[in-house]
């Protein structure tokens, strides 16, 4: 019934939108691609919206602490596009496990002085193991006004997110995957720690950004040198978490409030006015931007018993020169008022081209920050927190990458001071020290006219607290041979892509906090993932198959994304993508 809606829905659209012939091709937003579990170095739970965790490190690890983290990850708004033609773009992706995602984007030009575009995003999935399955949904709409002399304008917007995920606390018994036998080769018949378990995150964000240039031309050039512009923006949002479990006294050591069911929510409201004044200056092919702001947040937050009101005052300045050969970009936040009163953040990135062929690209932040409200009170059935005493975390960061040509070579330094992380049971502890890691990365590109071939590989060292529990070495290998001819109108593209890993040791995931937790109870051993890819196009449609970890089984049953929490078996996708144009 869902196929014969979807195919439908899309039958739709392409009864008011025809196929143009011509060689126009618009531009449109995958934002398919976009996703964390479409990132190859993340190893999913499950399903296609399930929690995803990487193998790569990143420095937004370090100040995970200094946002939301119980919530998921909010979507990335679209892009500001302005097609030609009116657009339409559906894609259809299906799996095993009744798994269906329907990606539509539109975008249409009402003058040549506004446009709106409309994206929806709908994943479903019924779980490869009991108790898993997903189903999200997302939705943003943008509209953009502006002078004839672009001198003002306009842009609003509206974001809608609900995820619900089940979540089933992992295998009871792990043996019982590493080593199944006929029957329980059915991984839905496999014992989970927890049967009714369940969250459904929601968001609502409405955006309204305006600005206004005021242009300084001098008489003999039609060229302004100099650019004088105001920038007001304003966003209510309204996120949610709801997490329900029917709570087994074997696994639940603390439930504060319940022995038997426990539905624990936290609510955050969110106003925010940001006013930016931006000065530019155009000269000699040198480009100079000067950029002072101010913002004021309010966050009405609720959990529990605990309802509060913070707010945030915080100053912005950001300078940038930008020339033929090099580019310089340095920025200043400052909180003088508020919940994060004395925190600051300041980074440093240049760009410059050297020789001929190669470039070097430096990069440096520091960050102070007061540990986000939930980290110091929190009360819910499982957790009553009351951290006044952490102190605030200082983050380092600095990296350099040299490139030349098809060879790229990158490495990066991360300190912090008095980390915070989730130790048993899922209680914040602050480490009275440092933790370090340090990555180098080489990556290699050749792309001719029938193949391409990328191939990279990551070194992890991590010092101090090992609070984040990473693989020292993970790379990946991509190769595509095309079939037929590039600028035809029928091809044939095929492509493997392999990740790899070493060792480590599997945290645990606190499913009451959609949070990772230190564990070293068991050690996930060096592995290879593969997938197989085959895409065809013809004209504005795309046909591409997926056979997604082709190898598993191959090498024993030993695959897993955290402790108790095996990586989805060997699967077969299908796909569709039709572009329509009026």
């Amino acid at each position: 019934m869902k196929k014969c809606i979807t195919i439908f829905f899309i039958s739709i659209f392409g009864t008011f939108y025809c196929i143009n012939d011509s060689i126009f091709r618009p531009t449109v937003w995958n934002q398919l691609s976009l996703l964390e579990d479409s990132n190859i170095y993340n190893l999913s739970f499950g399903g296609p919206g399930s929690r995803v965790r990487s193998l790569k490190f990143n420095k937004n690890l370090f100040s995970i602490y200094d946002s939301h983290f119980m919530f998921y990850n909010e979507m990335p708004n679209m892009p500001i596009i302005k097609n030609k033609v009116p657009t339409v773009d559906a894609q259809y992706i299906l799996g095993p496990e009744l798994e269906q995602n329907l990606a539509l984007y539109h975008n249409q030009s009402i003058s040549n002085k506004s446009y709106y575009a409309i994206s929806f995003l709908k994943r479903t999935h019924e779980g490869y193991y009991l108790n898993q399955s997903t189903n999200n949904n997302f939705l943003q709409i943008h509209y953009m006004n502006q002078k004839a002399d672009s001198t003002y304008k306009l842009f609003f917007g509206i974001k809608r997110h609900k995820i619900y995920n089940q979540l089933n606390g992992g295998l009871s018994n792990d043996s019982s995957f590493t080593h199944p036998n006929s029957f329980e080769s059915n991984r839905k018949v496999l014992n989970v720690n927890m049967q009714d378990s369940y969250s459904t995150n929601k968001l609502l964000k409405l955006f309204l950004n305006q600005s206004w240039t005021f242009k300084n031309k001098d008489i003999d050039s039609l060229i302004p040198k100099t650019t004088n512009k105001i920038l007001f923006n304003n966003s209510i949002q309204r996120s949610s978490r709801l997490y329900f479990d029917s709570l087994n006294s074997e696994l639940f050591l603390y439930n504060f409030d319940s022995s038997e069911v426990t539905y624990d929510s936290l609510i955050i409201e969110n106003i925010s006015s940001t006013i930016n004044y931006i000065f530019t200056y155009n000269e000699d092919s040198t480009y100079h931007s000067l950029n002072s702001g101010w913002r004021s947040e309010f966050i009405f937050q609720k959990n529990h018993s605990i309802d509060t009101l913070l707010t945030n005052q915080s100053l912005n300045l950001n300078y940038s020169k930008i020339t033929n050969k090099s580019s310089l970009n340095l920025g200043l936040v400052y909180f003088p008022y508020g919940y994060k009163k004395n925190n600051s953040a300041f980074n440093f990135l240049y760009n410059k081209k050297i020789f001929k062929n190669k470039e070097l690209k430096l990069l440096a932040d520091f960050n102070r920050f007061k540990p986000v409200f939930e980290i110091n009170n929190y009360k819910s059935n499982h957790h009553i927190w009351n951290n006044n005493n952490f102190n605030d975390i200082m983050f380092w960061n600095a990296s350099a990458e040299i490139s030349s040509n098809a060879l790229s070579l990158k490495a990066q330094f991360s300190k912090i001071d008095k980390p915070i992380y989730l130790v048993n049971y899922s209680i914040p502890e602050q480490f009275n020290s440092s933790s370090q890691v340090i990555q180098t990365s080489l990556n290699h590109t050749i792309s001719k006219k029938k193949y391409s071939l990328f191939s990279e590989i990551i070194y992890q060292y991590q010092g101090g607290a090992n609070i984040f529990q990473l693989p020292e070495w993970v790379g990946q290998f991509k190769f595509n041979y095309l079939l037929g001819n590039s600028v035809g109108n029928l091809k044939l593209d095929l492509g493997l892509n392999a990740k790899f890993f070493g060792s480590y040791f599997l945290p645990s995931y606190s499913s009451e906090l959609n949070q990772f937790t230190i564990s070293n109870q068991n050690s996930q051993p060096a592995y290879v993932m593969v997938d197989f890819i085959a895409k065809t196009s013809i004209k504005t449609v795309t046909i591409f198959f997926m056979l997604s970890h082709l190898n598993s089984g191959l090498m024993g049953y030993n695959y897993f994304s955290a402790l108790h929490f095996p990586s989805p078996d060997r699967l077969f996708k299908f796909g569709l993508r039709w572009t329509f144009l009026n």
